[in-house]
Formats: structure tokens, C-alpha cells, sequence
């Protein structure tokens, strides 16, 4: 049961960054909105929670491993895209 409610929400998350990504790209407007940054920041806070739990409770398997690697591999290029955003703000 652990190990499918953390794929739900590992690829609910990578759905979620996948759309900061697209709108980061195609249609910035939509993502500076107050709920758009709420979103980004919600998704961020979710990834890093996601990444401890892989690292503390999940098993040692292949599958494990893969998933916390994709958490970590979206969670740093959404925060790399949320860096380059602010810079491009100043």
C-alpha cells in the first residue's frame, strides 16, 4: 500500500512539475499569478518532502531508487527554472 501511494504522488508531482515547465516555457503569464506561485512553491515543498521520505522509509529496490531519482531530477530543474525566473525578474 506505502509503496503505491508514493508512486500516486511521485507521478501526480512529476505531472505537476511537467506543467511548471510547459508554462514556463510557452506562457509565463499564467505561472506569475498568485495561484501559479502558490502551485510552484506547494510543488517544490512536496518534491523535497517526497525525496526524504524515498531516503528514510522506502526500500532498497530498483524501483525506490528510480522514483527518487525522478523526484529529485524534476524537484531541481523546477527550482533551476523558479532561480532563473527570479533573475530574469531583476
Amino acid at each position: 500500500m506505502f509503496k503505491y501511494m508514493m508512486t500516486l504522488m511521485t507521478a501526480s508531482l512529476l505531472i505537476v512539475q511537467l506543467g511548471i515547465a510547459y508554462l514556463w516555457v510557452f506562457d509565463w503569464r499564467r505561472l506569475a499569478t498568485k495561484a501559479g506561485l502558490m502551485i510552484w512553491i506547494s510543488s517544490v515543498a512536496l518534491g523535497i518532502l517526497l525525496y526524504f521520505i524515498y531516503s528514510k522509509f522506502a526500500e532498497d529496490g530498483k524501483f525506490s531508487i528510480i522514483n527518487r531519482r525522478a523526484v529529485f531530477s524534476s524537484t531541481a530543474i523546477t527550482i533551476i527554472l523558479a532561480v532563473f525566473a527570479f533573475m530574469i525578474e531583476i
